[in-house]
């Protein structure tokens, strides 16, 4: 970013509504979620929003006993907010870059520190990794995402994916 006039500088930095559906890039490390109902979120991960929203931390056995005691008992897992309403709103992770990935009856492997958002329409759970390679990088849990929807996860860096094979 340069040396700006107050006006050039709002021309430049003003909120853009591309139309691209739920889940949409503001900047590469600016989620904007068009809200029509409910969504997951990093606790936290809140900066600003418009309309009618309401937050309510996720509750103790909100996603069934089991997942509350691998949480436990794996220390992995994502501490989320339920966002629910009509509204526009804004998440981001600490300067984090995000990405945006539509799932298409699909499954993808996260640290779980790593999910910003989620739709409702997408399951997940912890699972053990059973490669070496994986526990010597991150540890030896991740959280398995799956279905049909749109997950927005940060890095801190441009992520790079390796073919397995």
């Amino acid at each position: 970013m340069g040396r700006y006039s107050l006006e050039e500088f709002r021309k430049q930095s003003v909120q853009k509504d591309r139309g691209e559906g739920v889940f949409e890039m503001e900047t590469d490390r600016l989620l904007e979620v068009h809200l029509n109902g409910m969504i997951w979120t990093k606790k936290g991960s809140m900066v600003a929003y418009l309309g009618n929203i309401t937050f309510t931390r996720e509750g103790v056995l909100e996603h069934g006993l089991g997942k509350f005691l691998k949480k436990m008992f794996t220390a992995e897992g994502m501490q989320l907010t339920k966002a629910e309403g009509k509204g526009v709103l804004y998440l981001a992770d600490y300067g984090k870059k995000v990405t945006i990935l539509q799932l298409e009856d699909d499954a993808i492997c996260f640290n779980g520190n790593d999910v910003l958002a989620f739709e409702p329409t997408l399951t997940w759970d912890i699972k053990m990794l059973k490669s070496i390679a994986g526990m010597l990088s991150g540890g030896i849990f991740n959280v398995r995402v799956e279905g049909t929807g749109m997950v927005a996860f940060t890095s801190h860096y441009d992520p790079v994916t390796l073919p397995v094979t």
